[in-house]
């Protein structure tokens, strides 16, 4: 019995150190209200009816949870591949400008056209933005994290210059273009929510990353290339196909919040159009060490979390900062049982 469930531990060790972490952030970020002068129980219990206490809560969180889970995917997807994509939030920028400028520039053309030709070219601007430094780390031995912060911030900036510059709105505060014409827009689910038909977009894409990172061959080289490159090239992998087809599909996924965010939610392009989306999504991806799966239950709590946080602050006077607090912890505490269970295993061999 008892080495049946060591053997079961040992092979559920990740999952079980990403609950562990998760649980033990929830109790520190509880003690943490309680020093606020609240209860714990019920400051959690406010959050999630807050989240989920009736339709119009649950759809608000969902609207929240699209960039997120597409973030935390664009993420996940370089790192699988043996990439470090820093750069997600000026790839989101890029795609996001690309699409409303398509609206602004052709919007008289039919729906019909003006909608996927929208889509297109920001999934390829934003594809573009993480093919440039990819190019220069696979071929030119540049470090990609360098390369990435920098094309982040140039990407963000460039977008907001062009948005209070030639782009700017005539009939809106400074900082965001003309609304896009009606034809490219995606359709609200209801009058009360920003939630609308992107997220069926949103999810069709993780659905087939998810599968592609789990049951493909494409998904085991992408895994092997990240744990060591050099016995995926012995063993015929073309490492730098492999590890560049990560990094486009990691720029795809952060245009399309980027596109989505323009077509479905702001319906124009704002200097401010991400509040950190990409930053957040590497955080939540972190804290499931980069799986699929476990990258669509985290956002979803955190989406929950922090679309409760409100509700909570009104209700019992802590703030909603305690949200990243907790999620912070959570990560920290991955970390250090990942470190330990990494050490604790060296130990056992050595025995």
């Amino acid at each position: 019995m008892n080495s049946s469930l060591r053997r079961w531990a040992q092979e559920h060790r990740d999952g079980l150190i990403v609950m562990g972490s998760f649980v033990a952030s929830v109790f520190f970020g509880g003690v943490i209200i309680a020093l606020f002068g609240a209860n714990p129980v019920e400051a959690y219990r406010s959050m999630f009816i807050g989240a989920l206490g009736d339709q119009d809560a649950v759809l608000a969180t969902l609207a929240k949870w699209v960039p997120l889970l597409l973030a935390t995917f664009a993420i996940s997807v370089a790192f699988n591949g043996g990439m470090w994509n820093i750069g997600a939030e000026g790839q989101l920028y890029v795609g996001a400008f690309a699409a409303a400028w398509i609206g602004l520039t052709f919007g008289g053309l039919p729906g019909i056209v003006l909608m996927p030709l929208a889509i297109v070219a920001g999934l390829g601007a934003a594809a573009t933005w993480a093919w440039i430094p990819a190019k220069l780390n696979l071929d030119g031995g540049l470090n990609i994290v360098v390369l990435t912060i920098m094309l982040n911030s140039l990407g963000t900036l460039a977008t907001q210059a062009l948005t209070v510059g030639p782009y700017a709105g005539k009939e809106v505060a400074a900082g965001a273009t003309d609304r896009i014409p009606e034809a490219m827009r995606f359709a609200k689910l209801t009058d009360f929510s920003n939630l609308n038909t992107g997220i069926f977009l949103a999810v069709g894409a993780v659905v087939v990353v998810t599968v592609l990172m789990l049951f493909t061959v494409r998904g085991y080289d992408w895994k092997m290339c990240r744990l060591n490159g050099r016995f995926a090239r012995y063993g015929g992998v073309n490492v730098r196909k492999v590890q560049m087809s990560a990094m486009l599909l990691s720029g795809v996924l952060a245009g399309l919040a980027g596109v989505l965010l323009v077509m479905g939610d702001q319906y124009r392009f704002r200097t401010a159009i991400s509040p950190g989306y990409t930053w957040t999504g590497m955080i939540l991806a972190m804290m499931v060490a980069y799986h699929p799966v476990g990258g669509i239950g985290v956002s979803l709590i955190y989406a929950i979390m922090e679309s409760g946080a409100l509700e909570m602050e009104l209700l019992t006077d802590v703030p909603v900062e305690v949200v990243q607090i907790v999620m912070c912890l959570a990560v920290l505490f991955v970390a250090a049982g990942f470190s330990i269970a990494n050490r604790l295993a060296s130990r056992l061999r050595e025995d």
